[in-house]
């Protein structure tokens, strides 16, 4: 049972006894119980003064996380506590805890905020939730949101659950525009947020309403197409009213997200350039946590939960809910959006390499990429629907083949992409109408994995390989990519990329084309129109360049400075042949040994890595032997990997060669696979994170350079950047590219002079360029 102070009606509850408790019969008595208090302490809470419990009573067995079974067989014992706690306020430690009290999931989603129980045991008690110790103890990078949320419950244990002073004003008439006018034009700096329905090139779209702040606290809403809105019919005038003044020379603009903002204004046909966003900084500062507003505004103000009172504002809802709470929570949203500038400036001026990042390269990023996205790339509709039908009649042959390999009873009733129903088919013995697999894997629940890098191990069986063939054909290709593009066209046969600065640890731009195969049969219905030619420049062999770089890697470096290809010459040092004995499969193995040594993998992992990525089967010798002799041949990365190791032990986070942080907190984990992760990210993070930075400043530079009658951008993937461009110029703008993306000004820019040239492969075709056949599906 549990154990403190029930009079102060105050109750903590975590998931299960661990070791320790088990040994000392004291509830979070251990590392785990030791976090506990020193965050309640920070936050104000002595433990004394708190009853502390776990929804089952005993440690399950293999210390498994509680389930179902567990906290329905110890509810008796729970409800005889709280009968006794009589708590007001309860805190629950974890998704299982969560599960049993709340009867909700997803620990991270339902964090930090007061929930609704059901439950009358539960009835007046404010519950809230929160990750558990022992996951942070696991992994340090969440600590400091561990430790908000046990601040938030302190807060609402004092009643303090108030919001940082926002006053949102509705503007409903044309004298408060003319007003706002005003102030507008009197203000230094303005914060503005939008809440839309859809995008400017989809059906439906619509600004609902604009909220401007000039000091963070005094908030002016104006409602546009909001069907309570009175300037409904009139919202894009409104907005044009309202343009001069936002465009003012010196006015300086903040947003979150402002690429976003500035994009849905631009439909309107109102361009704003913001000078300031509060996700770039703050992921700038800190790459680890959440960027939302909702919790930069409770981490940074000690604001409260306010996200909800507007509902659910997907897709379209901003028309549907109600115009009162909708226009409330844009107040708030562009309110503490100063307010967080504010807060965050002074932080940057602290670290002027990284503000030298923001101002020099993620400020004009987002400009960039606003243009990019808005601009779309083209699609060629027939080629599409040829390809779609194309598509599913493979997909119907591997269905036919997957069905002859069913009992007939069940041919019709099983779903291929039910893992469950999977499983129990790959795995059932062949009497039993199953395939008789012996599983490699099990998932969490016990269960045989299903997942492809292990159904890879079984590809010689002929359903299993047209099981491989369906689940890319059907649920990557069909309903990830071509089906969904083909619902997404504008009227101009453009698909509308999205692209986030923000979406990764490294720096590298995440978006809805960072996954797209390699294969020319879905790449090449992407293309330009007639009369124009679809230009394709990627970085060649850029990683490795780099890691040759911050490395001091001498034999890598002197290959590049001369010009050979790093493959190759891997391929004949671990061969002894000679380049023109080497054979392409041997040229493939080597690179995945170049990519997965190179940040210093095992043996064990690179089997894996090699067989996943590259379908090359490679057996534990050869694993060992290939990492000897790459090492051997490139010595100086290993003293690199001994340094970064060092470095992310002595001050938990590594830098790249421009500046660009990464925050590694779980190198302090009790963990030891924690801890290797932390280590691996040491070594790959700078590497990674400058390669995405070169491209994205390649493209920042291009950007102006461009005449947009001519030649423009219209996307990027991993180390390459697409354009469309006249036929008759294509040349000329070709060497331009190529010219810019090879001289960037990294030293006068950001203090950095790269020791290996860089190199831009720069081609143009009528569309985009795949591998043919690269997923070996015959397809052509």
């Amino acid at each position: 049972m549990g154990s403190g102070n029930p009079t102060k009606r105050i109750m903590i509850l975590g998931e299960a006894p661990g070791g320790n408790e088990a040994r000392t019969g004291r509830v979070f008595s251990g590392p785990a119980g030791q976090l506990l208090d020193s965050a309640l302490e920070s936050a104000g809470i002595q433990r004394r003064d708190v009853y502390v419990s776990n929804v089952v009573k005993c440690r399950p067995e293999d210390n498994a996380r509680p389930d179902r079974v567990n906290w329905e067989a110890c509810h008796l014992y729970l409800e005889r506590e709280v009968e006794v706690v009589r708590p007001t306020h309860a805190l629950l430690l974890g998704n299982s805890a969560l599960q049993a009290v709340a009867r909700k999931s997803g620990i991270t989603k339902q964090r930090g905020v007061r929930l609704m129980v059901k439950d009358p045991l539960w009835h007046g008690c404010t519950v809230m939730a929160t990750i558990h110790p022992a996951y942070v103890l696991r992994n340090p990078g969440q600590h400091s949101v561990f430790s908000e949320d046990i601040r938030r419950f302190a807060r609402a244990i004092k009643g303090e659950f108030r919001a940082v002073p926002v006053r949102p004003y509705a503007v409903t008439s044309i004298r408060g525009l003319r007003r706002l006018r005003g102030v507008l034009d009197g203000a230094e700096e303005v914060s503005y947020d939008v809440e839309n329905a859809f995008s400017p090139w989809e059906d439906g779209w619509a600004i609902s309403c604009l909220g401007l702040s000039v000091d963070g606290k005094d908030v002016y809403v104006v409602p546009l197409a909001h069907p309570e809105s009175p300037f409904k019919s009139k919202w894009k005038e409104v907005l044009r009213y309202l343009y001069p003044s936002l465009r003012r020379p010196g006015l300086k603009l903040i947003a979150q997200n402002g690429k976003h903002d500035n994009l849905q204004l631009a439909g309107a046909g109102v361009f704003l350039r913001h000078t300031f966003d509060i996700m770039l900084a703050a992921h700038l500062l800190d790459e680890n946590r959440p960027k939302n507003l909702g919790f930069l505004s409770q981490t940074i103000l000690g604001a409260d939960e306010y996200k909800g009172m507007a509902g659910d504002l997907k897709d379209g809802a901003a028309q549907k809910v109600p115009l009162k709470p909708l226009m409330r929570y844009n107040g708030y949203d562009v309110g503490y959006t100063w307010q967080i500038k504010q807060k965050l400036k002074g932080e940057l001026i602290e670290h002027p390499r990284l503000t030298r990042l923001f101002v020099k390269l993620m400020m004009p990023a987002s400009h960039m990429i606003q243009e990019v996205e808005r601009v779309g790339m083209y699609v060629d509709q027939e080629r599409l629907e040829e390809r779609m039908v194309t598509l599913q009649e493979y997909i119907d042959r591997e269905l036919t083949t997957l069905r002859e390999h069913v009992p007939e009873a069940r041919r019709d009733t099983i779903n291929f992409n039910s893992t469950q129903q999977l499983g129990a088919w790959l795995f059932a013995s062949p009497k039993r109408g199953g395939l008789g697999l012996s599983p490699l894997e099990t998932t969490a629940t016990g269960r045989p994995s299903t997942r492809e890098a292990v159904l890879l191990h079984y590809k010689d069986h002929p359903a299993v390989r047209a099981l491989l063939r369906y689940r890319t054909l059907q649920l990557k290709w069909m309903n990830t990519y071509l089906l969904p593009w083909s619902l997404r066209l504008d009227k101009r046969s453009r698909l509308h990329t999205s692209y986030k600065i923000f979406g990764t640890v490294t720096g590298r731009l995440s978006g809805d084309m960072q996954q797209v195969p390699r294969d020319s049969f879905i790449r090449s219905v992407i293309g330009a129109p007639p009369g124009w030619r679809f230009i394709q420049a990627d970085y060649s062999q850029v990683e490795l360049r780099i890691a040759a770089h911050i490395a001091h890697e001498k034999r890598m470096l002197r290959s590049f400075t001369v010009g050979e290809d790093l493959h190759l010459l891997t391929a004949m040092n671990l061969t002894g042949r000679s380049a023109d004995q080497v054979s392409k499969e041997q040229r493939k193995m080597a690179k995945a040994v170049n990519f997965g040594f190179l940040y210093g993998m095992y043996p064990r992992k690179f089997q894996a890595y090699a067989f996943e990525n590259y379908d090359l089967k490679v057996s534990m010798g050869d694993a060992e032997l290939f990492r000897k002799q790459f090492f051997e041949s490139y010595p100086d990365l290993l003293r690199w990997h001994d340094r970064q190791r060092r470095l992310v032990h002595a001050y938990h986070h590594v830098q790249s060669p421009i500046g660009r942080v990464r925050h590694l907190p779980d190198v302090l984990s009790g963990d030891h696979a924690v801890v290797m992760e932390a280590e691996r990210q040491a070594i790959n993070s700078p590497v990674q994170s400058l390669a995405s930075d070169l491209m994205l400043f390649s493209m920042v530079r291009l950007h102006p350079e461009l005449d947009p009658k001519e030649c423009f951008m219209v996307g990027t993937l991993h180390d390459g950047i697409f354009f469309e461009c006249k036929e008759d110029v294509v040349e000329d703008w070709m060497e331009i590219i190529k010219e810019v993306m090879e001289s960037l000004p990294l030293k006068r820019t950001f203090g950095c002079e790269l020791s290996v040239p860089i190199v831009a492969d720069v081609e143009e075709d009528q569309y985009w360029r795949g591998t043919p056949d690269a997923s070996g599906l015959g397809i052509v």
